[in-house]
C-alpha cells in the first residue's frame, strides 16, 4: 500500500504503526499526491491511503488519476474534516473515508475486509 499525507509527523507515525498491522505491506510513503501518482507504476500498490486535503493536490483530487491508472486499486481517504469526509463518501471511486481520529480502530477492520477479497494488500 501507499500512504500519502503532507504532515510529516503524522506520516512517520502512520508508517511506524502500519508496519505492525497484519496483512499490510507499505510500498511507499509520500508527502504529496503528485509524488505518489508519479510512483504508481513502479510501486504497484493494491491500496492507497490518502489525506483528503493537501497543498497542490488533495487526496480527493488524486482519486481519479489513481483509478485511471488501475481501476482495481482500493482508495481510502482520511481526514480530520467532516466536509472532506462527506465529499469522499459520496464518490463512487472512493472505497472508504475514515476520520483520522478513528483510524486506529477502523483501518484494521478495513484491511480484514479487503483481505477477504484479495490475497495481498
Amino acid at each position: 500500500m501507499l500512504v500519502v499525507d503532507d504532515h510529516q509527523v503524522l506520516l512517520r507515525a502512520l508508517e511506524d504503526w502500519l508496519g505492525g498491522v497484519p496483512l499490510v505491506k507499505v510500498v511507499g510513503i509520500f508527502g504529496s499526491a503528485r509524488e505518489a501518482l508519479s510512483c504508481l507504476p513502479e510501486r504497484r500498490p493494491d491500496l492507497v491511503l490518502l489525506d483528503a486535503n493537501m497543498p497542490d493536490m488533495g487526496g480527493i483530487d488524486a482519486v481519479e488519476p489513481i483509478k485511471q491508472w488501475n481501476p482495481s486499486v482500493r482508495v481510502v481517504i482520511m481526514s480530520f474534516d467532516e466536509v472532506h469526509l462527506a465529499i469522499a463518501r459520496r464518490m463512487s471511486t472512493v472505497d472508504k473515508a475514515i476520520d483520522k481520529h478513528h483510524l486506529r480502530e477502523q483501518f484494521p477492520l478495513l484491511i480484514q475486509e479487503i483481505a477477504r477479497t484479495r490475497p495481498s494488500i
